[in-house]
């Protein structure tokens, strides 16, 4: 199992995240694994993806569990449970776009 998260937009904007390992945490703080640092849009510790079977899912966590105060997007869509994210989807958390890809 390989995780590909890739930043599309902001500071970090071509950034490559390689990861082999699940959750995976992503936000501002230095222990995430996804640490996206610069945009104070982003939660500390603002969404989490996990693996069930087959299929990937990313939930909005926020710092206390009590979900982002910007929210996490799977496209357009705003997310407020534990939804799935199918490989090759892009996601928004706070400011910031990345894209999914499980390889």
């Amino acid at each position: 199992m390989s995780i590909v998260v890739t930043v599309m937009s902001g500071a970090d904007d071509g950034k490559v995240f390689q990861l082999n390992k699940i959750p995976i945490m992503l936000g501002r703080h230095p222990d995430d694994d996804v640490c996206l640092p610069y945009d104070t849009r982003i939660s500390r510790h603002h969404a989490r993806m996990t693996k069930e079977g087959n299929s990937y899912f990313i939930e909005d966590i926020g710092s206390e569990g009590k979900g982002s105060t910007n929210g996490t997007y799977i496209g357009d869509k705003k997310i407020t449970r534990k939804t799935p994210l199918p490989s090759g989807d892009t996601v928004l958390l706070g400011g910031v776009w990345v894209r999914f890809e499980a390889k």
